[in-house]
C-alpha cells in the first residue's frame, strides 16, 4: 500500500512534465507552399482587366474586360477563383464562368 502511495504522485508529476514539454515545442517552420498560399490569399477581392493570350488562340477574338473574384473560404483553408466576362449576367446556360478552388 505504501508503494502505491509513492507511485501515484510520481506518475502524476511525470504526466504534468510531459504535457509541459509538449506545449513548449516551437511551431513548425513555414514551408514554401504555405508562403505561396498566403500570397494568393492576400489577393482576395474583386478584380477587372483585359485578357490576352500569347500566342493568340485560333478563332478567339478579344475577350474585352474580364471580372475576377477571389475569396477565402473554409476557415482560411481554400481560395475560390471565379472569372466571367465583365457585364454578363450569371447565367450558366448562356455564359461560361470558370471556377477554380485551391486548397492547402
Amino acid at each position: 500500500m505504501k508503494s502505491l502511495r509513492s507511485i501515484v504522485p510520481v506518475f502524476l508529476l511525470t504526466l504534468c512534465s510531459m504535457s509541459y514539454a509538449q506545449s513548449a515545442v516551437p511551431p513548425a517552420a513555414v514551408t514554401d507552399s504555405q508562403t505561396s498560399f498566403n500570397t494568393v490569399k492576400s489577393l482576395a477581392g474583386e478584380w477587372e482587366g483585359s485578357v490576352t493570350t500569347d500566342p493568340p488562340m485560333q478563332g478567339m477574338t478579344d475577350m474585352g474586360p474580364v471580372h475576377i473574384s477571389l475569396r477565402i473560404t473554409s476557415r482560411g483553408n481554400a481560395v475560390v477563383h471565379e472569372m466571367q466576362t465583365a457585364g454578363t449576367p450569371l447565367d450558366p446556360a448562356k455564359y461560361d464562368h470558370p471556377l477554380t478552388i485551391g486548397a492547402r
